[in-house]
């Protein structure tokens, strides 16, 4: 397997650094071995200096003999400090080289002693095998080096030092030195390419690490790499205070089907660089999930440092990501652990910071959030809430409530919203996007789907009055709704059973939902507009640029998702801008999302958008206010007053009545 890139020059690295491991730990085998023997071969040459030096020298022999006295000497002029040296500095290049030189002078030094005997020249050659071992080929040629110049200056000056026979021709210690080349060199290529071989296998082994530990996508460590730079941490820092930030991407599901998988993957690459560019030293970055990463952040000070930095990822995602010309929109929820204050373990401090980014989702995205044990509570109550929510139909607990959409040009009611509530009899509301998540997973989402669809369709019919403006409502569908055969079937015979007209339903669906399969989704949308029914794409923008599927995907109206309120002003104008001139031109209109004051309404306004939702003009409602608001308010005029005096009523409603109304506001299908 080959890794291209960064995660490439990451293996090779890594390689290098296995090759590295591997010859210091040879090197230091070696040099033991080389003290040992450094050590043995100087009793050894004092030994034979004193027992075969008298016997060999011819010249006088009064006091002690030169060679004894050479023997001796070689422990403190080369061998005490060559050994020194290896024990002081272990595995370094310098000292192996050092070692081989200290060995080839005890050979040289050994042929004098011995006087020149011929089978002492052997002792050369035991000597550069011995240093073969190092697997360094620069060893050799030192060793190489040393034996060449010593032989071919004693050979032409002295020849009886080398061969102890005058009549010698100095030749000859040419013709040693070219053997000893001639076989150094063949133990020089064969560690050339042990060398080789051993870089292969680090190569190899480093391969096997990186794809073991790193996630093959982004090239981040992932869950066991993480758990290995944890677990180091802990042991070596033991109680030394750490963070977990675990980062969820806001609905990425949904551009991971608009635009496709390897898109999707493309951009989560980007979303891993962007990390990557701040997490700086002494964080470990990983991905360990599909759209989750988590940071390991080592040496916080505060929990503010942990905060800072779950900040700086939702700062990292603020600008668009440009992938072949779609603009990619993409927020975070942050949630963050603390090491030990919220965890000992990484299981556990990652199940935590796990809750915080629930947490952080519940707030409606983008945020960041600290565990703290309250959540553990809520976790608690969550499981609790699964099990209550399959009896939760029957026990009559859901209602709606209905946020109305109000006209840019005149102030009168469009249309309003159904909502889904759920008052539960022990935790009192429950938002959506709590539950929401729960009926999906549990298969209950169709049939809830279904019961949101009918209650909608009565509520908005008893609305509708002789010589009054008809009020349309517009209901949320989920996926597993809409992928229902006959679905367009399902909704006529609802239509026909609650006597509401059929121009009166409005559809919301977002484009994740729509497009998936466009041609079956084409089909699909044709049924339900031939009856009559309106279309909607919601939360238009989120995560992806989706102009190119507004020719494609037969809709009425498109709901500008409220993010672009939030952010930047003049690239968010100028994006809003483009949609709402494209969609005048195919006949759509623009509902803008998310409106909370009259400098949002008015700049909107300015834009071209034609229909606003939002707390500036009501939180959601019961259905009978609707109704009431209708009856005071005549056919002509502009509700937009009236709906600002209903707002104002319930803001200053106590806890509790505002709770009956105003849960927040993640539709049916999140």
């Amino acid at each position: 397997m080959r890794q291209p890139g960064k995660a490439g020059r990451h293996v090779k690295a890594l390689a290098d650094q296995y090759a590295r491991a591997t010859i210091r730990k040879r090197a230091a085998v070696v040099d033991r071995m080389m003290i040992w023997l450094l050590a043995a071969e100087w009793l050894g040459m004092m030994v034979t200096a004193f027992i075969v030096s008298p016997r060999v020298w011819n010249g006088d022999q009064s006091g002690v003999h030169p060679h004894v006295w050479a023997a001796i000497l070689a422990g403190p002029l080369f061998i005490l400090p060559a050994i020194a040296i290896a024990l002081l500095n272990p595995a370094r290049q310098a000292t192996r080289h050092v070692l081989a030189v200290a060995q080839m002078v005890v050979s040289i030094l050994l042929i004098d002693v011995t006087g020149g005997r011929i089978e002492t020249h052997f002792h050369i050659f035991g000597s550069i095998a011995i240093l073969a071992f190092y697997m360094d080929w620069r060893v050799l040629a030192t060793a190489t080096a040393v034996t060449g110049i010593d032989h071919l200056t004693r050979g032409l000056l002295w020849p009886q030092s080398v061969y102890g026979v005058l009549t010698a021709s100095p030749w000859r210690s040419a013709e040693h030195v070219w053997w000893v080349t001639f076989e150094d060199f063949f133990l020089l290529l064969a560690a050339r390419q042990s060398m080789r071989d051993l870089k292969a296998a680090a190569l190899g082994n480093a391969r096997l690490y990186w794809g073991a530990s790193h996630d093959v996508l982004t090239g981040l460590a992932n869950r066991r790499l993480l758990q290995e730079r944890f677990d180091a941490w802990v042991d070596s820092r033991p109680g030394a205070a750490s963070a977990i930030l675990y980062v969820d991407l806001d609905r990425f599901k949904q551009a991971n089907d608009v635009l496709g998988h390897a898109v999707g993957d493309r951009l989560l690459a980007l979303v891993a660089s962007r990390f990557r560019a701040f997490a700086g030293p002494g964080v470990t970055l990983a991905r360990v999930g599909g759209d989750e990463f988590v940071f390991f952040r080592t040496e916080i000070g505060s929990p503010d440092d942990a905060k800072a930095m779950g900040q700086k990822v939702l700062d990292s995602l603020a600008p668009p990501f440009n992938i072949d010309g779609h603009e990619v929109l993409l927020s975070a929820s942050v949630g963050i652990g603390l090491y030990p204050e919220h965890g000992t373990t990484l299981r556990t401090l990652q199940d935590n910071a796990d809750r915080a980014m629930f947490a952080a989702k519940s707030r409606g995205r983008n945020h960041c959030e600290m565990f703290s044990p309250i959540m553990l509570q809520r976790h608690g109550t969550v499981q609790e809430i699964a099990r209550d929510l399959s009896l939760a139909m029957s026990r009559r607990e859901f209602h709606l409530v209905y946020q109305p959409l109000v006209r840019g040009l005149d102030g009168q009611l469009n249309d309003c919203e159904a909502l889904l509530r759920w008052h539960h009899p022990v935790h009192g509301n429950i938002p959506p996007s709590e539950f929401i998540p729960l009926a999906e997973e549990s298969g209950m989402v169709v049939s809830l789907g279904d019961w949101v669809l009918t209650q909608a369709c009565l509520a908005c019919a008893s609305w509708q009055r002789p010589g009054y403006p008809a009020v349309a409502v517009s209901v949320n569908v989920s996926a597993e709704q809409f992928d229902q055969s006959g679905y367009a079937e399902k909704i006529l015979r609802i239509l026909d059973d609650t006597g509401l007209s059929p121009s009166l339903l409005i559809l919301e669906l977002t484009e994740g939902i729509l497009a998936r399969d466009i041609p079956r989704t084409r089909a699909q949308l044709a049924r339900i507009r031939d009856a009559g029914i309106r279309v909607a794409l919601d939360d238009f923008g989120v995560g992806y640029s989706s102009l190119s599927y507004l020719a494609e995907l037969p809709a009425d109206r498109i709901k500008l998702d409220r993010t672009f309120l939030n952010r930047e002003l003049l690239r968010s104008t100028a994006i809003i801008e483009s949609v709402v001139q494209l969609a005048h031109r195919l006949g759509m209109q623009v509902v803008a999302e998310g409106i909370e004051t009259n400098e949002q309404r008015e700049r909107l306004l300015a834009l071209g958008c034609d229909v606003f939702q939002g707390y500036y003009f009501s939180r959601p409602i019961p259905a009978a206010e609707v109704s009431a608001l209708l009856i005071r308010t005549q056919p002509e005029s502009s509700v937009a007053g009236e709906l600002e005096a209903l707002n104002e009523a319930i803001v200053t409603a106590s806890d509790a009545e505002v709770s009956q109304i105003t849960s927040p506001e993640p539709e049916l299908v999140a």
